[in-house]
C-alpha cells in the first residue's frame, strides 16, 4: 500500500492506494495472466474495427485472433531462445542455429548468412567478434567470421558496408552439413528440396514429439450429448471405425480426370519423397500413442448412429435418402468455415429447403445480423450469416436441390470427397481418398512449395489427383489406417500449426450432438426431441441470438460449460 500526496486534506484521498503484485510490463511468455492483462488493459488491436461487423459472432473470431497472436508471440520467443542458446555455446538439435541455416536453399542461406554477419560486425568487426566470441560460439562458422572480416573487409567500416553479403558468403561456405538427427524448426528444405518458396505454417518441421504432445493438450473433454442422444461414446466411434481399418465401399469418388495420365503437378511432386512421407508417418505414429488424441480424430468421419437413429424413425429405405439429403445439405457450407458454423448452417439450410422456403434461406441466410429487420423470419434467428452465402454456399446447395448433385467444377475435390467420407454404409462411404482441406493441405508441406497466390487454400483437382495416391500407400498405410483416417488425425495433430479453430478430439457427430443439446436447452425442450427434429429436416441446430447480445461458448464453438447440464 501507498500514501498518497494529499496537501489539501481531501478524504477520498486519504485511503491508500493498491499496489498490483504482478508486473504487466513483462514479456515472458510462461506468464498467462500477464498476457491477458495486456489483452484486456493494452491497446486494441486495428484489426478488431472495421466498418461493418457481425457483432454477436465474431466475437469468436476476435478471440481466435487474439489467441493466434498469443501463439504467434510464444513461437517467435522460443526461435528467439534458440537463437540465442546458439549464440551462447548451448545450442543442441532445434536450438542450434546451424540446423536452420544449412537447411535451406541457397537464397535463404545468403540473407541467413548476410544477417548473421552483418549483427556480428555491425561498426566494427573485430570488436563485435570479441563481444559475441564466435570461434567459441558458433565453432567453424565463427572462426570465419574474423577471417573473412580481416581478408576481405579489414577495419574499415566505409568498406564493409561496400561490400554486403562479403561476410554472408564466408559464413555460408564454412557451415557444416546437416545431420539426420537434428529436426528443422523453420526450414523445411530438407522435406520439400529446394523448391521451398516460404514456411507458410511455422512449427510443422519440428520433432514429431513435440506436435502430438501439443496436440494432445488441445483436446476437448468429451460433451456428454453425444450419449446422451445417440447412446455412444468417442471409444464407440473408434470401435466402429475398426480403429482407423474399416475400409469404405465407394472405391471411385467419381471425380473428373483427365484423359492422359501427365507428369503430375510441381507442388505434389516436390513434397512427395521419402523424408517428408516419414516426417507424416512419425507425426501420426506419435500421435496415435496419446489416446484421448487419437481415438477422438480418427473416427471423426463415422456418423452410423445418426443413421441408425433415422432408421428408428423413418424404416431403413426412407432413412437412405434421409441421411443423404441430411449430409449433402450441409457440406456445402464447410468452405471457408469453421465445423461448428457449418453445422448451425447446414441443419437450417437442410429445415428451409424441407419447409418448401429454399429461396427464403437464399434471401436471408447471409444477411448480417445488425441489418435484420421486422421481415426477417424467425424460425432463423441463430443462423450464422457468412460472406460466402451468396458466391459459394447456396449456389451448390441450390444445384443439389435441383439435381441431386452439387455441381463443383472439376477443380473442386475437397467438398465431394468430404461428403462420401461422412457418409455411411448403407448410403455409400468412402476411407481410400484424404479430404485434401487447408489444414491438411498446411501440414503436408504442399503451402511451402506452392508458386500461386493462395499457398494456403486447400488441395486443387490436379494437386489432390497426384498427391491422393502417394499419400494412401506411402504415409497411410505404413501407419496401418485408411487415408481418411490419417487426414482427420493429421488435421487434429497439426491444429496448433495449421490454424485449426473447431475443438479437437471431438468428432463431427459429438459436435453436432453437442448443437442439438445447447439450442434445446436454449428453447427449453427435450435434447431427444430436437435430435428427430434436426435429423428429420424439422428443425436446425443452431443457437437463437438477438444482435448485440453476448455469445455462450456454444455458438462460440467451444465445448459449453457441463455444469449447467441435469441429466
Amino acid at each position: 500500500m501507498t500514501d498518497r500526496y494529499n496537501p489539501f486534506g481531501l478524504p477520498y484521498l486519504d485511503r491508500p492506494v493498491d499496489t498490483p503484485n504482478y508486473a504487466v510490463d513483462s514479456r515472458w511468455p510462461d506468464q498467462p495472466s500477464v498476457a491477458d492483462a495486456h489483452r484486456m488493459g493494452g491497446l486494441a488491436g486495428t484489426d478488431q474495427y472495421a466498418p461493418t461487423t457481425y457483432a454477436p459472432f465474431d466475437a469468436y473470431d476476435r478471440a481466435q485472433q487474439a489467441q493466434h497472436r498469443d501463439e504467434k508471440q510464444l513461437q517467435r520467443s522460443q526461435r528467439s531462445a534458440d537463437v540465442a542458446r546458439a549464440l551462447a555455446g548451448q545450442g543442441e538439435g532445434p536450438a542450434d542455429i546451424r540446423s536452420p541455416i544449412t537447411g535451406m536453399n541457397p537464397v535463404e542461406q545468403q540473407r541467413m548468412a548476410d544477417a548473421l554477419g552483418n549483427a556480428l560486425a555491425p561498426d566494427n568487426v573485430f570488436d563485435a567478434a570479441t563481444y559475441f566470441n564466435p570461434v567459441k560460439r558458433l565453432g567453424a562458422i565463427g572462426r570465419a567470421v574474423p577471417a573473412a572480416a580481416g581478408a576481405v573487409l579489414g577495419s574499415d567500416t566505409a568498406e564493409a558496408r561496400s561490400k554486403p553479403g562479403a561476410i554472408g558468403a564466408a559464413v555460408r561456405k564454412a557451415m557444416p552439413k546437416a545431420t539426420a538427427e537434428n529436426w528443422l524448426p523453420v526450414s523445411p528444405t530438407r522435406f520439400v528440396g529446394d523448391e521451398a518458396q516460404r514456411v507458410f505454417s511455422p512449427g510443422i518441421y519440428r520433432d514429431p514429439r513435440i506436435i502430438a504432445a501439443e496436440a494432445n493438450a488441445r483436446v476437448a473433454p468429451e460433451h456428454p450429448a453425444m450419449k446422451q442422444l445417440f447412446g455412444v461414446t468417442r471409444d464407440d466411434l473408434y470401435e466402429i471405425s475398426k480403429q482407423g481399418t474399416r475400409e469404405g465401399n465407394i472405391t471411385d469418388p467419381g471425380l473428373w480426370a483427365p484423359g492422359k495420365t501427365g507428369a503430375g503437378n510441381y507442388a505434389a511432386n516436390a513434397i512427395m519423397n521419402p523424408a517428408n512421407a516419414q516426417r507424416l508417418i512419425d507425426n501420426l505414429t506419435e500421435a496415435k500413442n496419446f489416446p484421448a488424441l487419437a481415438k477422438g480424430m480418427i473416427p471423426w468421419y463415422v456418423m452410423d448412429p445418426a443413421f441408425q437413429r433415422m432408421v428408428q424413425l423413418v424404416g431403413k429405405d426412407r432413412a437412405v435418402a434421409e441421411y443423404t439429403r441430411f449430409n449433402s445439405m450441409m457440406t456445402p457450407f464447410s468452405a471457408s468455415s469453421d465445423v461448428m458454423k457449418e453445422i448451425n448452417r447446414g441443419t437450417a439450410a437442410r429445415m428451409m429447403a424441407d419447409r418448401g422456403e429454399w429461396d427464403k434461406f437464399v434471401k436471408y441466410g447471409g444477411m448480417p445480423v445488425e441489418r435484420r429487420g421486422a421481415d426477417f423470419p424467425p424460425e432463423m434467428a441463430g443462423v450464422i450469416p457468412h460472406l460466402r452465402h451468396e458466391s459459394t454456399h447456396t449456389p451448390a446447395a441450390g444445384r443439389y436441390l435441383a439435381t441431386g448433385a452439387h455441381g463443383y467444377g472439376d477443380d473442386t475435390v475437397k467438398i465431394p470427397l468430404y461428403t462420401q467420407a461422412s457418409g455411411v454404409p448403407e448410403t455409400g462411404f468412402q476411407t481410400r481418398f484424404p479430404v485434401p482441406d487447408a489444414h491438411f493441405t498446411r501440414a503436408s508441406g504442399m503451402s511451402d512449395v506452392r508458386k500461386n497466390a493462395g499457398p494456403g487454400d486447400f488441395m486443387g483437382g490436379s494437386e489432390w489427383r497426384t498427391f491422393s495416391p502417394w499419400f494412401r500407400e506411402s504415409v497411410a498405410k505404413p501407419v496401418g489406417i485408411e487415408a481418411v483416417p490419417a487426414q482427420a488425425l493429421m488435421w487434429g495433430a497439426f491444429s496448433p500449426q495449421t490454424g485449426v479453430k473447431t475443438p479437437i478430439g471431438a468428432p463431427k457427430l459429438e459436435l453436432i450432438s453437442q448443437r442439438i443439446w445447447e439450442r434445446a436447452h436454449e428453447l427449453g425442450i427435450d435434447p431427444k426431441k430436437l435430435r428427430d427434429m434436426v435429423l428429420t429436416g424439422k428443425g436446425h441446430a443452431a443457437l437463437p441470438f438477438a444482435a448485440g447480445a453476448p455469445l455462450g461458448a456454444g455458438m462460440m464453438g467451444g465445448t459449453a460449460d457441463q455444469s449447467s447440464y441435469n441429466y
